[in-house]
């Protein structure tokens, strides 16, 4: 079974879940191809050279109908038994083709990894990118939703339900975790890690601006891994409590959750929230907002905490005054223990292969 996963700019969380993907043991019958674009994607990967293609692609409309036969010429080429297609722009190059053309025996799964409707935009805009999936969901064997948050949200937006299954992302279990150093580390402090795209979604801006004006705790220090990746969006801050460390590779970063005592998720909207499950993994507790799947991945009081951000700071900042290593470390154990019930990537692997058998039988 020949299995060509498609995407456009795969860096950060759609990058993680094909690594989680491709690095763990594959039937001997699925056979995983990838395309994607470049320059705005990671190059290495567990794939064969040879099973990986590159299209040159920047996110402007005249680019869009170049990416479809660039993309379509692999199709072409690779001959797939099953289309995987990997977010909201991929979703369109794939399948809208197929609104006109003949799909043959070929199967089409689609994971949006967070629906367009579900981001921070007008109503208006919400209904026009919920009638394009639902006109695309035309040509779709199987829609995959990454939580309950967002499946239910799509069914409420019109796309059909019996097409729809919820598989949560995973992480893989650790092996040896990554020694890391950052210069001036104070392990006494009560030490934050953000991991997330310097843009609005995952609400860096909104954190640094409590920082700013209501963080009272001298003792708390904000770590911040991220970089920008659509946006050209550069976030500094002049806080002696806060430190960047820039883009680090994902085969590091659990030194960094690892070290740190809790991470912070002050998300505006996330559809699932891969960095939570990364952080549990390590043992690791969350303080993340309230929104999207977030209370799906975090059970309030006892893997880690949930804050408003409609309330000025007031939550986030009984939290923070509330922490001690004693706390924190008991909540890691709890984080711990829901990430091997819930979120290893053995099952999100076997999830999906049980999919793809049953879409291609269909």
């Amino acid at each position: 079974m020949k299995v060509l996963h498609v995407g456009e700019y795969v860096k950060g969380g759609v990058a993680t879940y094909l690594h989680t993907l491709f690095s763990g043991e594959t039937p001997d019958d699925i056979d995983d191809y990838l395309v994607l674009s470049h320059p705005m994607s990671e190059k290495r990967w567990e794939l064969p050279s040879s099973k990986v293609y590159y299209y040159p692609y920047a996110r402007t409309l005249l680019n869009i109908p170049r990416a479809m036969v660039r993309i379509w010429r692999v199709i072409c080429q690779v001959e797939p038994d099953i289309l995987m297609v990997h977010s909201t722009w991929a979703g369109v190059f794939v399948r809208f083709p197929y609104l006109f053309l003949p799909k043959g025996k070929k199967k089409i799964i689609y994971n949006a990894h967070g629906w367009a409707f579900l981001r921070e935009t007008s109503l208006r805009n919400k209904k026009i990118y919920a009638l394009v999936e639902k006109l695309l969901s035309y040509v779709t064997d199987c829609i995959i939703n990454v939580s309950d948050y967002e499946q239910n949200a799509a069914i409420a937006f019109g796309i059909p339900s019996k097409k729809m299954l919820r598989i949560y992302n995973g992480a893989d279990v650790l092996g040896a975790v990554p020694a890391v150093e950052i210069l001036g580390f104070d392990p006494d402090k009560i030490n934050l890690l953000f991991v997330g795209r310097l843009d609005r979604q995952k609400g860096l801006d909104w954190l640094l601006e409590q920082f700013h004006y209501n963080v009272s705790r001298q003792d708390v220090h904000l770590y911040v891994i991220g970089d920008s990746v659509v946006q050209d969006q550069k976030i500094s801050v002049s806080d002696d409590r806060v430190t960047f460390l820039g883009w680090v590779d994902y085969q590091q970063i659990d030194g960094y959750y690892s070290i740190c005592d809790a991470l912070i998720m002050p998300s505006r909207w996330e559809a699932f929230g891969l960095t939570a499950v990364e952080a549990m993994r390590n043992g690791t507790p969350v303080i993340a907002s309230n929104r999207g799947a977030l209370p799906e991945l975090v059970h309030k009081n006892q893997s880690g905490w949930l804050f408003e951000l409609d309330d000025g700071g007031k939550s986030l900042q009984e939290i923070l005054d509330s922490l001690d290593k004693s706390s924190l470390i008991n909540m890691g154990k709890n984080a711990r223990t829901l990430y091997e019930a819930e979120f290893t990537a053995n099952k999100m692997r076997k999830a999906l292969f049980s999919t793809y058998y049953k879409v291609a039988k269909e």
